[in-house]
């Protein structure tokens, strides 16, 4: 009996996590003096992905997390697997190998030993967000968690993630900083 209560305890409590994880962005109250601005992390449950936003300090819901990966180990499981941006697969064929058996319009993306068709264009464009053109002299910002270097994406440049000094760049999934 104790086992069946203890797996309906840790089922209803894993299911509320990834719950808290499809609230709406916010970004916190205004005014806000008791807290201090910070950047912190939401997970976007339209694209699947980890967002930057800057947290007001005050406020907020349970979206709400210090880190990039901290997001993404509560959102998401570990072998979860999918096109880009969420979009869905291509109907044929089911698997892949290579790009071209996706035909013209579709790209193999390989994820838990199988290729799967998806978008090229929605996969382009997600790449372009990630690879703004950014103005002579600047480049995509960056930052490094656990030694690993990534770019620091909002879902909107309202979400005010880049540092001070960056040029938002608002790109047709998410929005990326040039510095």
């Amino acid at each position: 009996m104790w086992v069946y209560l203890i797996l309906f305890v840790s089922f209803t409590s894993a299911v509320d996590v990834f719950s808290d994880c499809t609230l709406p962005l916010e970004l916190g109250k205004t005014p806000c003096k008791a807290g201090k601005k910070e950047i912190k992390y939401h997970f976007d449950p339209t694209t699947m992905t980890c967002m930057a936003f800057e947290y007001t300090g005050c406020g907020g819901n349970k979206n709400l997390f210090n880190s990039d990966s901290e997001c993404w180990r509560t959102c998401l499981p570990i072998d979860h697997f999918g096109c880009p941006a969420a979009s869905p697969p291509l109907k044929s064929p089911e698997v892949c190998q290579e790009d071209k058996e996706c035909g013209a319009k579709g790209i193999c993306k390989w994820g838990q030993g199988f290729g799967i068709c998806c978008d090229k264009a929605i996969s382009e464009k997600v790449d372009a967000d990630y690879h703004p053109k950014c103005a002579k002299g600047t480049n995509v910002v960056k930052y490094e968690e656990g030694g690993i270097p990534s770019t620091r994406i909002g879902k909107t440049c309202k979400s005010n993630h880049c540092p001070k000094g960056a040029t938002c760049m608002q790109g047709t999934y998410f929005a990326t900083c040039c510095k």
